[in-house]
Protein backbone atom coordinates (compact mmCIF):
# COMPACT_ATOMS: atom_id res chain seq x y z
CA UNK A 1 0.00 0.00 0.00
CA UNK A 2 1.25 3.49 -0.83
CA UNK A 3 2.47 5.43 2.17
CA UNK A 4 0.63 8.71 2.55
CA UNK A 5 3.27 11.31 3.23
CA UNK A 6 3.11 14.55 5.14
CA UNK A 7 4.97 17.23 3.20
CA UNK A 8 6.35 20.07 5.28
CA UNK A 9 6.86 22.38 2.36
CA UNK A 10 8.70 25.65 1.77
CA UNK A 11 7.71 27.92 -1.11
CA UNK A 12 9.96 30.42 -2.89
CA UNK A 13 13.32 28.61 -2.70
CA UNK A 14 16.05 30.30 -4.72
CA UNK A 15 15.15 33.99 -4.40
CA UNK A 16 18.72 34.53 -3.18
CA UNK A 17 21.54 32.30 -1.99
CA UNK A 18 21.26 33.73 1.52
CA UNK A 19 17.52 33.07 1.61
CA UNK A 20 18.04 29.54 0.25
CA UNK A 21 20.52 28.81 3.03
CA UNK A 22 18.01 29.96 5.62
CA UNK A 23 15.32 27.72 4.12
CA UNK A 24 17.62 24.69 4.17
CA UNK A 25 18.26 25.11 7.90
CA UNK A 26 14.60 24.12 8.22
CA UNK A 27 15.66 20.77 6.70
CA UNK A 28 18.88 20.22 8.62
CA UNK A 29 17.41 21.47 11.91
CA UNK A 30 13.71 21.01 11.32
CA UNK A 31 10.87 19.06 9.72
CA UNK A 32 11.17 20.48 6.18
CA UNK A 33 11.06 17.73 3.53
CA UNK A 34 9.73 19.52 0.44
CA UNK A 35 10.61 22.72 -1.44
CA UNK A 36 9.49 24.52 -4.58
CA UNK A 37 12.07 26.37 -6.65
CA UNK A 38 11.50 29.61 -8.51
CA UNK A 39 13.02 28.89 -11.93
CA UNK A 40 13.67 32.45 -13.11
CA UNK A 41 15.84 33.66 -10.23
CA UNK A 42 19.20 35.37 -10.74
CA UNK A 43 21.30 32.45 -9.50
CA UNK A 44 19.37 29.25 -10.19
CA UNK A 45 22.56 27.22 -10.59
CA UNK A 46 23.86 28.43 -7.22
CA UNK A 47 20.60 27.67 -5.43
CA UNK A 48 20.40 24.15 -6.88
CA UNK A 49 24.07 23.48 -6.15
CA UNK A 50 23.42 24.47 -2.55
CA UNK A 51 20.40 22.17 -2.41
CA UNK A 52 22.35 19.23 -3.82
CA UNK A 53 25.14 19.84 -1.34
CA UNK A 54 22.78 19.77 1.63
CA UNK A 55 20.48 17.06 0.22
CA UNK A 56 22.76 14.84 -1.84
CA UNK A 57 20.40 11.84 -1.48
CA UNK A 58 17.36 13.77 -2.75
CA UNK A 59 15.34 13.20 0.41
CA UNK A 60 13.62 16.53 -0.11
CA UNK A 61 10.66 16.48 -2.48
CA UNK A 62 11.48 18.86 -5.35
CA UNK A 63 8.73 20.95 -6.87
CA UNK A 64 8.66 23.46 -9.70
CA UNK A 65 7.27 26.83 -8.57
CA UNK A 66 5.94 28.23 -11.84
CA UNK A 67 6.36 32.00 -11.76
CA UNK A 68 4.32 34.58 -13.67
CA UNK A 69 4.40 37.10 -10.82
CA UNK A 70 7.83 38.73 -10.74
CA UNK A 71 11.21 38.76 -12.38
CA UNK A 72 11.78 38.26 -16.09
CA UNK A 73 10.44 35.42 -18.26
CA UNK A 74 12.80 32.65 -19.24
CA UNK A 75 11.31 32.49 -22.73
CA UNK A 76 12.41 36.09 -23.27
CA UNK A 77 10.30 39.24 -23.13
CA UNK A 78 10.12 39.37 -26.93
CA UNK A 79 8.51 35.92 -26.94
CA UNK A 80 5.88 36.69 -24.29
CA UNK A 81 5.10 40.43 -24.69
CA UNK A 82 1.57 40.02 -23.32
CA UNK A 83 2.97 38.94 -19.95
CA UNK A 84 5.49 41.70 -19.31
CA UNK A 85 5.91 45.47 -18.97
CA UNK A 86 8.18 47.74 -21.00
CA UNK A 87 11.16 46.74 -18.86
CA UNK A 88 10.57 43.06 -19.59
CA UNK A 89 9.31 42.15 -16.09
CA UNK A 90 6.17 40.13 -15.37
CA UNK A 91 3.37 42.58 -14.62
CA UNK A 92 0.02 40.77 -14.89
CA UNK A 93 -1.99 40.37 -11.71
CA UNK A 94 -3.91 37.23 -10.75
CA UNK A 95 -7.16 39.15 -11.33
CA UNK A 96 -6.13 40.31 -14.81
CA UNK A 97 -5.25 36.83 -16.02
CA UNK A 98 -8.34 35.37 -14.39
CA UNK A 99 -10.56 37.82 -16.29
CA UNK A 100 -8.77 37.00 -19.54
CA UNK A 101 -9.53 33.31 -18.95
CA UNK A 102 -13.17 34.12 -19.64
CA UNK A 103 -12.55 35.65 -23.07
CA UNK A 104 -11.49 32.42 -24.74
CA UNK A 105 -12.73 33.42 -28.19
CA UNK A 106 -10.71 36.60 -28.22
CA UNK A 107 -7.74 36.64 -30.66
CA UNK A 108 -5.54 38.27 -28.03
CA UNK A 109 -6.43 35.50 -25.59
CA UNK A 110 -5.33 32.90 -28.12
CA UNK A 111 -1.99 34.66 -28.42
CA UNK A 112 -1.72 34.86 -24.64
CA UNK A 113 -2.23 31.09 -24.34
CA UNK A 114 0.55 30.48 -26.84
CA UNK A 115 2.85 32.74 -24.84
CA UNK A 116 1.91 31.07 -21.56
CA UNK A 117 2.76 27.67 -23.06
CA UNK A 118 6.10 29.02 -24.28
CA UNK A 119 6.97 30.32 -20.81
CA UNK A 120 5.86 27.13 -19.06
CA UNK A 121 8.11 25.13 -21.40
CA UNK A 122 11.02 27.45 -20.67
CA UNK A 123 10.55 27.18 -16.90
CA UNK A 124 10.26 23.39 -17.06
CA UNK A 125 13.42 23.17 -19.17
CA UNK A 126 15.31 25.41 -16.77
CA UNK A 127 15.05 22.87 -13.94
CA UNK A 128 15.00 19.64 -15.96
CA UNK A 129 17.24 19.95 -19.02
CA UNK A 130 19.68 22.47 -17.59
CA UNK A 131 19.98 21.21 -14.00
CA UNK A 132 18.12 17.87 -13.72
CA UNK A 133 16.17 19.08 -10.70
CA UNK A 134 14.21 15.79 -10.58
CA UNK A 135 10.84 17.39 -10.00
CA UNK A 136 7.85 15.23 -9.14
CA UNK A 137 5.29 17.96 -8.51
CA UNK A 138 4.26 21.44 -9.65
CA UNK A 139 2.74 24.46 -7.96
CA UNK A 140 2.96 28.17 -8.73
CA UNK A 141 4.00 31.45 -7.17
CA UNK A 142 0.88 32.99 -5.61
CA UNK A 143 -1.10 30.06 -7.05
CA UNK A 144 -1.34 31.40 -10.61
CA UNK A 145 -1.56 27.82 -11.91
CA UNK A 146 -5.14 27.69 -10.60
CA UNK A 147 -6.25 30.31 -13.15
CA UNK A 148 -8.15 28.25 -15.78
CA UNK A 149 -6.16 29.51 -18.76
CA UNK A 150 -2.80 28.89 -17.06
CA UNK A 151 -3.95 25.53 -15.69
CA UNK A 152 -5.01 24.35 -19.15
CA UNK A 153 -1.74 25.54 -20.69
CA UNK A 154 0.23 23.75 -17.97
CA UNK A 155 -1.63 20.50 -18.55
CA UNK A 156 -1.20 20.84 -22.32
CA UNK A 157 2.56 21.30 -22.01
CA UNK A 158 2.91 18.39 -19.58
CA UNK A 159 1.24 16.14 -22.16
CA UNK A 160 3.81 17.05 -24.82
CA UNK A 161 6.29 14.33 -25.73
CA UNK A 162 9.22 16.32 -24.36
CA UNK A 163 7.77 16.47 -20.84
CA UNK A 164 5.91 13.16 -20.49
CA UNK A 165 9.00 11.41 -19.06
CA UNK A 166 8.83 13.74 -16.04
CA UNK A 167 5.80 11.78 -14.83
CA UNK A 168 4.55 14.59 -12.62
CA UNK A 169 2.55 12.81 -9.93
CA UNK A 170 1.28 15.69 -7.79
CA UNK A 171 -0.09 19.17 -8.47
CA UNK A 172 -1.07 21.50 -5.68
CA UNK A 173 -4.67 22.55 -5.25
CA UNK A 174 -4.33 25.14 -2.47
CA UNK A 175 -7.72 24.77 -0.81
CA UNK A 176 -7.82 23.83 2.87
CA UNK A 177 -10.76 21.72 4.05
CA UNK A 178 -12.35 24.70 5.78
CA UNK A 179 -14.47 22.68 8.18
CA UNK A 180 -11.31 21.50 9.93
CA UNK A 181 -9.99 25.00 10.48
CA UNK A 182 -13.35 26.09 11.91
CA UNK A 183 -13.73 22.99 14.08
CA UNK A 184 -11.29 24.36 16.66
CA UNK A 185 -12.88 26.62 19.22
CA UNK A 186 -10.88 29.51 20.63
CA UNK A 187 -8.42 29.45 17.75
CA UNK A 188 -5.16 31.14 18.79
CA UNK A 189 -5.40 33.59 15.91
CA UNK A 190 -8.20 34.79 13.68
CA UNK A 191 -8.01 34.15 9.96
CA UNK A 192 -7.27 37.25 7.95
CA UNK A 193 -10.19 38.32 5.73
CA UNK A 194 -7.90 38.40 2.69
CA UNK A 195 -7.08 34.72 3.22
CA UNK A 196 -10.76 33.84 3.36
CA UNK A 197 -11.28 35.68 0.07
CA UNK A 198 -8.33 33.78 -1.46
CA UNK A 199 -9.79 30.51 -0.21
CA UNK A 200 -13.18 31.21 -1.78
CA UNK A 201 -11.72 32.12 -5.18
CA UNK A 202 -9.40 29.12 -5.22
CA UNK A 203 -12.20 26.82 -4.06
CA UNK A 204 -14.34 27.86 -7.01
CA UNK A 205 -11.45 27.38 -9.42
CA UNK A 206 -10.58 24.00 -7.93
CA UNK A 207 -13.85 22.40 -9.03
CA UNK A 208 -12.94 22.29 -12.73
CA UNK A 209 -9.22 21.76 -12.17
CA UNK A 210 -9.63 18.78 -9.84
CA UNK A 211 -11.78 17.00 -12.40
CA UNK A 212 -9.00 17.25 -14.95
CA UNK A 213 -6.35 16.09 -12.50
CA UNK A 214 -8.45 13.10 -11.50
CA UNK A 215 -8.85 12.14 -15.16
CA UNK A 216 -5.06 12.24 -15.57
CA UNK A 217 -4.40 10.25 -12.40
CA UNK A 218 -2.46 13.11 -10.81
CA UNK A 219 -2.65 13.21 -7.01
CA UNK A 220 -3.92 16.28 -5.19
CA UNK A 221 -2.64 16.21 -1.60
CA UNK A 222 -4.81 17.56 1.18
CA UNK A 223 -3.67 21.14 1.71
CA UNK A 224 -3.01 23.17 4.86
CA UNK A 225 -1.85 26.73 4.36
CA UNK A 226 -4.22 29.11 2.57
CA UNK A 227 -6.37 30.12 5.51
CA UNK A 228 -3.24 30.97 7.49
CA UNK A 229 -1.00 32.09 4.62
CA UNK A 230 2.21 33.55 6.08
CA UNK A 231 0.80 32.86 9.55
CA UNK A 232 1.85 29.20 9.89
CA UNK A 233 3.24 29.66 13.38
CA UNK A 234 3.66 27.11 16.12
CA UNK A 235 0.57 28.08 18.13
CA UNK A 236 -1.61 27.53 15.04
CA UNK A 237 0.11 24.52 13.47
CA UNK A 238 0.42 22.58 16.72
CA UNK A 239 -3.35 22.71 17.25
CA UNK A 240 -4.53 22.11 13.69
CA UNK A 241 -1.93 19.64 12.36
CA UNK A 242 -3.33 16.54 14.16
CA UNK A 243 -6.78 17.30 12.71
CA UNK A 244 -5.42 17.75 9.19
CA UNK A 245 -3.40 14.53 9.46
CA UNK A 246 -6.45 12.61 10.60
CA UNK A 247 -8.49 14.02 7.72
CA UNK A 248 -5.80 13.11 5.15
CA UNK A 249 -5.57 9.58 6.54
CA UNK A 250 -9.33 9.16 6.25
CA UNK A 251 -9.13 10.30 2.62
CA UNK A 252 -6.13 8.07 1.90
CA UNK A 253 -4.11 11.05 0.68
CA UNK A 254 -0.87 12.84 1.35
CA UNK A 255 -0.93 16.11 3.26
CA UNK A 256 0.97 19.26 2.32
CA UNK A 257 1.64 22.10 4.75
CA UNK A 258 2.70 25.32 3.01
CA UNK A 259 5.27 27.45 4.79
CA UNK A 260 7.12 30.58 3.70
CA UNK A 261 10.34 30.42 5.70
CA UNK A 262 13.54 32.16 4.64
CA UNK A 263 12.85 35.86 5.06
CA UNK A 264 15.00 38.31 3.12
CA UNK A 265 17.08 40.65 5.25
CA UNK A 266 18.40 43.18 2.75
CA UNK A 267 16.99 45.09 -0.20
CA UNK A 268 19.48 43.69 -2.71
CA UNK A 269 18.01 40.19 -2.31
CA UNK A 270 14.63 41.28 -3.72
CA UNK A 271 13.85 39.96 -7.24
CA UNK A 272 12.11 43.22 -8.23
CA UNK A 273 12.85 46.17 -5.94
CA UNK A 274 10.23 48.35 -7.65
CA UNK A 275 7.35 46.49 -6.02
CA UNK A 276 6.71 47.44 -2.43
CA UNK A 277 4.05 44.79 -1.83
CA UNK A 278 6.57 42.07 -2.61
CA UNK A 279 9.13 43.69 -0.33
CA UNK A 280 6.69 43.36 2.58
CA UNK A 281 5.93 39.75 1.56
CA UNK A 282 9.57 38.67 1.49
CA UNK A 283 10.86 40.66 4.46
CA UNK A 284 8.04 39.88 6.88
CA UNK A 285 9.07 38.71 10.34
CA UNK A 286 6.43 36.00 9.97
CA UNK A 287 8.84 34.10 7.72
CA UNK A 288 11.22 33.82 10.66
CA UNK A 289 8.42 32.51 12.89
CA UNK A 290 7.35 29.98 10.24
CA UNK A 291 10.95 28.74 10.06
CA UNK A 292 10.97 28.40 13.85
CA UNK A 293 7.74 26.39 13.65
CA UNK A 294 9.38 23.91 11.25
CA UNK A 295 12.32 23.56 13.60
CA UNK A 296 10.08 23.11 16.64
CA UNK A 297 8.09 20.40 14.85
CA UNK A 298 11.21 18.25 14.61
CA UNK A 299 11.51 18.26 18.40
CA UNK A 300 7.94 17.09 19.02
CA UNK A 301 5.83 13.99 18.48
CA UNK A 302 3.55 15.76 15.96
CA UNK A 303 5.51 14.56 12.90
Amino acid sequence: MKENKVWYHADDFGVSIEQSKRILTCYTDGALNSISILPNVDDLSGALALLNEVDADCKIRRVLHLNFVEGKPLAGAQTVPLLVDKMGFFDKSFETLLMQSWTAGNKKCTMLKQQLCAEIRAQLRAVTQDYDFQITAIDAHQHYHMIPMIFDCMMKVLEEEEFRPLEICQIRVPVDPINIAFSVRNRPQKMLPINLVKWLILKLLSIRNCKRLKEKGIEVPVFFGILYTCEMKWDIVSILLPKYKEYAEQKGKSLELMFHPGNLTTEYELPDRRRGELRAFYMSDNRFFEAECLKTLKRTDLL
